[in-house]
């Protein structure tokens, strides 16, 4: 499962050499990791009523291109693994253009309590995301 979504570089998003901070694309993850779980009707809002979080516990980043103020670029994000309590995300960043890949990265969550010990994914969102 993947999810695509658009993002136009704004230059808030830019550094003094006129390129994406490397910070940002974090963000851009953050937002990708939003609505592939939207799609799939699982909101970070409801899953906070059952007291549930999935802060990232581990990232990895790889940039290979960096795209510059007002670019499009793409945004894949997917599910590589559900495990008990946690769930690695992919992130692939392409040029709208050109459709070559600018960056790639992952991020494991792990979902936790109020009192931020792991707990079992909810078996919604697993089968929403498997």
């Amino acid at each position: 499962m993947k999810n695509l979504t658009e993002h136009r570089v704004r230059y808030a998003d830019t550094d003094h050499f006129g390129v994406v901070y490397y910070a940002r694309y974090l963000d851009w993850f953050e937002a990708g990791r939003t609505e592939i779980l939207r799609v799939n009707n699982i909101t970070y809002s409801e899953l906070e009523k059952q007291d549930l979080f999935a802060p990232v516990v581990e990232i990895k980043v790889n940039y290979k291109k960096p795209p510059k103020y007002d670019d499009l670029v793409v945004l894949e994000t997917s599910v590589e693994n559900i495990g008990n309590s946690s769930i690695k995300f992919n992130y692939k960043v392409f040029d709208k253009k050109t459709d070559e890949l600018l960056a790639e990265a992952y991020t494991v969550n792990v979902f936790i309590n109020k009192e931020m010990k792991p707990v079992r994914i909810p078996n919604d969102v697993r089968k929403a995301l498997e």
